[in-house]
């Protein structure tokens, strides 16, 4: 040391001065692969259920259409050639969707088909048949190729019973798996992702980027397909037929009536892929501390450094809002022609595309596409939450269940559509009747439920009979025929003189409201307290 220069000794200070930031450096650098890796983690499961919530559109779409032609099938029982037009011209309304449609007998023989056949076509041994027809409910099979058609797909079940359960046919529609490509290719996923929808067994029904060769054969490792299938969703690392690790995110797409799950969707990127923003990271600290240094010598580093920093700066910073969720993150960076500049302007599209994608899947999903009230399942997910805001300011909350009575009637004497004017009537009338704070649903069927917070029971009784009135005033016509005096028969109760959890109220609620049809209908009755 004595024999070096000033000029060398400031060299080596400076060196040694580095040094820690180095070390620094490289500890944060493992604090941040960490971190990595849960935001990795947390960013798959939101598009593997994004994802999911696409696929699930398709399944409910199917289970819908089936549901709105079984009335219409049974007048066609007997007559194959009206049941064989019929589902021609209901495949031709959804090409794009299905390959085939029809109708089996309960012994499993093909008795039409939109497609025409020869021989006799069995399909007894099919899930899908065997499932309907043994819990009487709608199913979704595996993949398989039609024994009409010849193409690949997987098919719908739904079976035609009477009031009495007895089993007349089982209606399928085969869907398509184009119809689940397109809807994969929807979803955004991150570089060097891919999205796989596979059925019960693990055989591969879609993917994303389309492998057309994959499509109909098993995932490629066996314990992968174990450790998917023993669960709902999760996220797990494995290793790719090509011995590249993977990070792989899954969720069950629906269930059948058995319980098993026949669709689920998978989202998998490389580990090397997640880590490789970290790896540059460390390798951009380095370079920094080395600029740095070579900065304090030479000085001439410095200015380009803080203009480039400072806008990859903005970029991370964006980039860890997006991946921790939140979708209104922006770079804040201003737009020009060069490309740090540019890369921001791609990033700031890309989250509003995003953003704008999650709002409407999210509305899809709250939604009655009905009547445009809430559906079900956002009653299930408001109630619990607002029962602990009103446990924790000790306000009461009321729940209420409306039914209309002999709304079967309409149906039988005026079809289908008029019930949909009657309900979309109901509808309209609850949403003027409601306030800022009370969300109006669709419980089910002909069905509705209203969710009143801070009201006690006078008040809720008083709103009751309000409705009731309201509803038994409305006069709906369909096709210029008046449908008729409609009544309502009410059921409420109260939060926690009649139960301390959503289970319990929506009860007791149903209680009251099956007491109100038996004492007559048209009349509002509150419930009771559970018996424990």
């Amino acid at each position: 040391m004595a024999t070096l220069k000033t000029r060398a000794r400031i060299f080596v200070l400076v060196i040694l001065a580095a040094l820690p930031a180095l070390l620094l450096t490289v500890y944060s650098a493992v604090e941040r692969r960490a971190s990595t890796e849960n935001q990795a983690r947390a960013e798959l499961r939101r598009l593997v259920k994004l994802a999911a919530m696409q696929q699930w559109q398709v399944v409910e779409g199917a289970r819908q259409m089936m549901v709105a032609s079984s009335q219409v099938l049974f007048t066609l029982l007997s007559d194959r050639r009206r049941c064989t037009e019929y589902f021609a011209s209901l495949l031709a309304q959804n090409r794009e969707a299905y390959h085939s449609m029809g109708l089996f007998t309960p012994d499993g023989q093909l008795f039409c088909n939109a497609a025409s056949w020869r021989d006799k076509v069995y399909s007894g041994d099919r899930l899908y048949f065997r499932l309907a027809k043994e819990t009487g409910r709608f199913t979704v099979g595996e993949y398989q190729v039609g024994r009409v058609t010849g193409k690949a797909g997987i098919n719908f079940g739904f079976p035609l019973r009477d009031a009495d359960s007895k089993l007349y046919a089982v209606a399928f529609a085969g869907l398509d798996l184009e119809n689940l490509g397109r809807m994969a290719e929807a979803t955004p996923l991150p570089p060097e992702g891919i999205l796989s929808v596979v059925d019960v067994k693990g055989t591969v029904l879609a993917r994303k980027p389309a492998m057309p060769e994959r499509v109909g054969k098993r995932l490629w490792n066996s314990q992968v397909i174990d450790a998917v299938l023993a669960g709902r969703e999760g996220v797990l690392e494995a290793k790719g037929e090509d011995g590249v690790d993977w990070l792989l995110a899954h969720e069950v797409v629906t269930q059948n009536p058995d319980g098993a799950f026949p669709l689920r969707v998978m989202v998998t990127v490389p580990l090397s892929r997640v880590f490789s923003e970290g790896n540059r990271a460390l390798v951009r600290d380095l370079l920094g501390i080395s600029l740095a240094t070579l900065f304090l010598l030479v000085g001439v580093w410095y200015g380009t450094e803080w203009f480039m920093l400072r806008k990859i700066g903005g970029l991370l910073r964006a980039a860890d809002r997006v991946r921790g969720g939140d979708l209104n993150a922006r770079t804040g960076i201003p737009y020009g022609g060069e490309e740090l500049s540019q890369l921001a302007q791609a990033f700031d599209d890309m989250a509003l595309a995003l953003q704008q994608r999650e709002q409407k899947l999210q509305e899809q999903a709250i939604s009655d596409p009905l009547t445009g009230l809430y559906n079900r399942r956002y009653l299930n997910e408001f109630l619990p939450r607002e029962l602990v805001r009103c446990r924790r300011g000790a306000a009461p909350l009321a729940v209420m269940l409306i039914d209309l009575d002999h709304f079967k009637r309409i149906n039988d004497s005026f079809g289908h559509e008029a019930g949909d004017v009657v309900l979309k009537a109901i509808a309209a009338l609850l949403k003027g009747k409601v306030r800022g704070s009370d969300i109006a649903c669709r419980y089910g069927g002909e069905e509705f439920a209203l969710i009143l917070p801070e009201t006690g029971l006078d008040a809720a009784v008083r709103r009751a009979e309000v409705i009731r009135l309201a509803i038994a005033r409305l006069v709906v016509s369909h096709a210029g025929a008046p449908l008729g005096k409609i009544t309502t028969s009410l059921g409420i109760a109260l939060f926690p003189d009649h139960g301390e959890d959503s289970d319990a109220l929506l009860r007791a609620a149903d209680v009251a409201l099956y007491a109100a049809k038996g004492a007559g209908r048209d009349r509002v009755v509150v419930g009771s307290a559970e018996k424990r």
